[in-house]
């Protein structure tokens, strides 16, 4: 819980920093998103995994915090634990490829009340209309490959 508070604080202080900057240097953006991802298998709910993100852009790059809960499996139930979900910082890179942009991500987290810390890599694309972005990305995430459709908000 200790790594979340700080992880936390270090996105504040990145947030308020890029927001100091002067109004005639680069723009910073921020988002919010949600996304399911999935992997194969027998049972949609425990073969997949929500999740919400929110962070900065700026120029290409972008940084993130990312929560959610492992398997979608017992969700809600009275059964259950914190310990099913988890954080990550995430960040990515994105290149305009013709009226899309293909993105690449590298993320660091872990299970919350544990000591399961996993990485996240991988590559997507998405598509904009005006504030909405529309993406897929195929990602490594803690040792398993999934694919992950989400919906962005840009403000």
């Amino acid at each position: 819980m200790k790594k979340l508070f700080t992880i936390i604080a270090l996105l504040i202080a990145t947030v308020t920093f890029a927001q100091s900057e002067d109004s005639t240097q680069t723009k910073i953006t921020g988002y919010a998103s949600v996304s399911v991802s999935v992997t194969n298998g027998d049972n949609f709910l425990n073969t997949s995994y929500g999740s919400v993100e929110g962070g900065i852009m700026c120029k290409n790059f972008g940084l993130g915090l990312v929560l959610g809960r492992g398997t979608l499996a017992g969700m809600g139930k009275s059964t259950d634990n914190i310990k099913n979900y988890f954080y990550e910082i995430k960040t990515s890179a994105s290149y305009p490829i013709g009226i899309l942009s293909g993105n690449i991500i590298l993320g660091y987290g872990g299970y919350i009340n544990t000591i399961h810390n996993f990485i996240e890599y991988g590559v997507g694309m998405s598509y904009s209309v005006r504030k909405m972005g529309y993406g897929v990305t195929y990602s490594n995430w803690d040792g398993v490959n999934y694919i992950t459709p989400c919906i962005t908000l840009n403000f």
